[in-house]
């Protein structure tokens, strides 16, 4: 598993974690303090774990990133802003088409932080998945 493999595999922790947060928060509010820590050491760890071992090298003198990385990278962030722009535009015209066009609602700062931070969390997901579906597929002549 080379270096931008293992970022993707980070990134869905990463997102798992960000969502884990949303938890905490509801934990927080349900619990004693015992709890919160333990809560709070088991996500710190999951959080902190990856960053230890994507940063240390097997092999100082090996590549970290080729041409074939790039292109998987750009391809999946191609992909990832398609996929978010396609899913705003939707949310968009649905809410568009539920509340007509006279119409207008409230919208408190709490619930746009939340569609912002949910929306990154998409973002880092399809980034993710996209990567690693573009390794696991083979073309003429390249090996896995």
């Amino acid at each position: 598993m080379n270096k931008t493999q293992q970022s993707a595999c980070y990134g869905i922790l990463l997102s798992f974690v960000l969502v884990g947060l949303v938890v905490f928060d509801l934990i927080d509010t349900l619990v004693g303090l015992p709890v919160k820590l333990l809560v709070a050491l088991v996500w710190g760890s999951l959080l902190l774990g990856p960053v230890y071992f994507i940063e240390r090298k097997e092999y100082p003198h090996r590549v970290d990133i080729d041409e074939r990385d790039k292109r998987t990278i750009k391809r999946a962030l191609l992909t990832s802003i398609a996929a978010l722009t396609g899913m705003s535009g939707v949310v968009f015209v649905i809410a568009l088409f539920v509340l007509g066009i006279k119409r207008s609602i409230s919208v408190t700062m709490d619930e746009l932080s939340a569609v912002i931070y949910f929306t990154l969390i998409t973002f880092i997901l399809v980034l993710s998945f996209t990567v690693l579906i573009q390794y696991r597929r083979r073309t003429k002549g390249e090996e896995l």
